[in-house]
């Protein structure tokens, strides 16, 4: 196809909408020091940090500053690939220039880009303006990035024009000047473009050049950082992470570990797996690692499910791959990987047994894929088996026992990686197992998991009076939902329990793992909304939570390795949910409604009965979790699942309709609301304004029996009749004198919302 923009600005204008500032200290980069030392601030910082970060800019090459040479010059900084202008003549959000970096490149090698040979008009991906079309190879990565600055999804023609201009040369072969190899090169306005095939399938299968270095190292500009400074930060790769004394180490020098657990937004647990979908990962990875600064990932791999494994215990060869995707892709990253094994695996193998001999299998094989692989850090036996009910039923010495025969496998057969086993509770690290072993004694670094940042400090000054070895916090975090069911649940809290736990961490630990990188966003999935889908750091729109700033602080280097795959990343695509209880979203209102609850919608009168969803159907604790309940709010009604009602006698001879009745359940919350404003005393029938209604809504189950009289109320100011009954209030609209469902299920839930804040 053929593209047309109308100019080549010399020197674009950034159109960026103003944000809410994340922190308003400057950023600093410690892991990539000496080599760089300056930090980014004020419009840059957040220019930067917006658009692209490392990946498209690179690390700050020196301090911003003018260029004295030129009196009246805009205060400039460089990065490696470019540099910004600051122009405050400027009304913001005007007042940020990007650079034409390409082309003043260009100019001091003395080229003429106007003179190049030109490309063939009908190409795909040709410009008039330049006349060169973008080469297949650059085009997925120039489309797919941009400055954002029109607040829509995805990257519109005019963003990547606005991010790295037009072509300003065919394709070629260049040798680049950093290592000396010769790679297919595109040149653009504001950048070139390198093609690495040995990196297929990874973020850096296609390179931005570092044009702002090359123009710094000709001093062409404002004076910057010295020139003798290395091409890009470069820490030698390799080296095993070692357990040494208390601390962690990599090719004899002391590291710090910082990382996340991760899943991918919208599929956790068995469904990042199950739904495998490499490219979300490298980009969701990508991300974390260029805004936070990340150097390590931990994964959970599930065990004795249908995909994980096949029926002798052997592992599949699809979770096989997937994992070693997993693992290239950190690799790629510089990130480390600890990977957990037999997540979800509730059973506790007898000694010698066939359970255990499967196991072994599984084991043994999935080990022999990395045993030499220095992307992986540690191999983390079990994921709190403290949790599971075989412990809490009385199996804890079994437990503990067959922990110590996992790591015993381990340390045999992958004796270059490192073991550890993260417990629900720090006590449990200390608990012996029959032979005497405790988890502490058999794990190389001691893994701790705390929720509780307060007396995070005590319990680790406690578990070193029994250990040398390294700490690491292998999970901590907070949720910030569902704010309506615990008033702690907040962002604002979630930032403090960062702060708290990474100073206590400080000076303790050798690592540590937030729980979790992001939301996971339960609405469109066939999951029910808990406190587990807010712990992220992400939300679900891709912005950063207050929490992120103080993780961000917490400096880290990264972690390069030596081994390397070039295995390409694929997806399956979510496992679609189709039928009638598949979710649904509502419009205009971001919510689904889903499974037994979107049949009581669709069959009995949708938002004309229950009015629009306000909030995901979700997980109300009780006092135990066998009395939980999943329950949903809407305008003018809440409903609560009763899925065990299908048990009851002869339930599959009743009609669809009557079994939806059965297993969904309006709750009361017309006699919650009127109890505290009307008066219920006696008997009431339904008034004859409101019996038609009534009777088309199926209203002794959708609304219950009255529990007043036909009474006159106040709606908007107008006065208007109105009847209450156990699960809901019928009125007349003021304005058209239409009967319809009050927004009582509204005023419950904004109830319950105020009583927990």
């Amino acid at each position: 196809m053929k593209l047309h923009i109308l100019a080549i600005p010399c020197l674009l204008l950034i159109f960026l909408v103003p944000t809410a500032r994340l922190q308003a200290a400057p950023r600093c980069f410690p892991e990539a020091a000496p080599a760089i030392t300056a930090c980014i601030d004020g419009r840059f910082q957040g220019f930067w940090e917006r658009q692209g970060g490392l990946a498209v800019f690179g690390y700050p090459l020196g301090a911003a500053a003018p260029d004295h040479a030129q009196p009246g010059a805009p205060l400039t900084q460089r990065f490696e690939r470019t540099w910004l202008e600051l122009h405050p003549e400027h009304q913001a959000p005007y007042d940020v220039q990007l650079s034409r970096a390409g082309a003043e490149v260009l100019a001091q090698h003395h080229q003429d880009w106007t003179a190049f040979p030109k490309g063939d008009p009908s190409t795909d991906h040709f410009f008039q303006e330049t006349a060169h079309a973008i080469a297949p190879q650059f085009w997925g990565y120039w489309s797919s990035h941009g400055l954002e600055f029109d607040g829509q999804p995805g990257t519109s023609l005019a963003e990547s024009v606005a991010l790295f201009g037009l072509p300003l040369s065919e394709p070629r072969m260049e040798v680049n000047s950093t290592d000396g190899q010769s790679y297919l090169t595109q040149w653009f306005e504001r950048a070139r473009f390198e093609y690495h095939p040995e990196h297929a399938g990874t973020p850096y299968e296609v390179e931005l050049g570092l044009l702002g270095r090359e123009l710094n190292s000709a001093d062409n500009g404002p004076a910057t950082q010295s020139s003798s400074a290395p091409a890009t930060v470069v820490l030698q790769p390799g080296g095993f992470i070692q357990a040494s004394g208390s601390q962690l180490t990599r090719l004899g020098q002391a590291v710090q570990v910082k990382g996340v657990n991760y899943y991918p937004q919208g599929r956790p647990w068995l469904d990042m797996w199950n739904a495998w979908n490499g490219p979300q990962v490298a980009h969701e990875l990508v991300q974390a690692r260029d805004q936070l600064g990340i150097n390590a990932v931990r994964v959970l791999l599930p065990y004795d499910t249908d995909f994980a494994s096949t029926h002798d215990g052997q592992i599949s060869p699809e979770q096989l791959g997937r994992l070693r995707e997993m693992v290239q892709i950190a690799g790629s990253l510089d990130l480390r990987v600890i990977v957990t094994l037999f997540d979800f695996d509730q059973i506790v193998p007898a000694r010698g047994g066939r359970e255990e001999q499967q196991r072994l299998h599984y084991l043994r094989t999935l080990l022999g894929n990395f045993v030499g692989d220095d992307r992986i850090m540690a191999w983390d036996i079990h994921n709190e088996p403290d949790q599971y009910d075989a412990w809490k039923q009385g199996q804890a010495p079994q437990m503990l026992d067959w922990l110590g025969r996992i790591a015993d496998e381990v340390h045999h057969d992958a004796p270059n990686h490192l073991v550890t086993v993260g417990m629900g509770y720090y006590e449990d690290l200390l608990r012996a197992a029959p032979d005497g072993r405790r988890p502490i004694d058999y794990s190389d670094m001691v893994s701790v998991h705390s929720y509780n940042s307060q007396d995070l400090a005590r319990e680790l000054d406690e578990l070193r009076t029994s250990t040398s070895k390294p700490l690491v916090l292998e999970e901590f975090g907070w949720p910030t939902g569902i704010t309506c069911l615990n008033r702690s649940y907040n962002e604002a809290a979630q930032a403090q329990n960062y702060h708290d736990a990474l100073a206590a961490a400080s000076g303790r630990m050798a690592g540590v793992f937030a729980w979790t990188l992001r939301d996971f966003d339960s609405g469109p999935s066939g999951r029910w909304d808990t406190r587990e889908e807010h712990y992220g750091l992400y939300r679900a729109d891709d912005s950063l939570k207050a929490a992120a700033e103080p993780f961000q602080a917490y400096a880290a280097r990264p972690l390069p390795s030596l081994f390397h795959t070039h295995l390409p990343l694929t997806a399956t695509g979510p496992n679609p949910i189709d039928g009638p209880q598949a979710p649904k979203l509502i419009p205009g209102t971001g919510h689904y409604v889903k499974g037994l609850f979107r049949e009581a919608w669709d069959l009995f009168g949708g938002a004309a009965s229950f009015g629009p969803p306000i909030t995901e159907a979700f997980v109300l604790p009780g006092d135990v979790p066998q009395h939980d309940r999943v329950v949903q709010y809407f305008a003018a009604g809440a409903l609560e699942l009763h899925p065990e009602a299908s048990a009851m006698p002869d339930f599959f001879t009743l009609t669809l309709p009557d079994q939806i009745m059965r297993q969904v359940v309006p709750l009361n919350i017309g006699t919650t609301y009127a109890a505290g404003h009307v008066r219920t005393e006696g008997g009431h029938a339904v008034a004859d304004i409101f019996n038609s209604f009534y009777k088309g809504a199926q209203g002794s189950w959708r609304l219950g029996a009255p529990i007043t009289a036909a009474l006159t109320e106040s709606l908007d100011g107008t006065s208007t009749p109105v009847q209450y009954f156990q699960n809901g209030r019928l009125q007349v609209n003021p304005k058209t004198g239409v009967i319809e469902a009050g927004n009582l299920g509204q005023l419950v839930w904004q109830a319950q919302c105020n009583a927990a804040q």
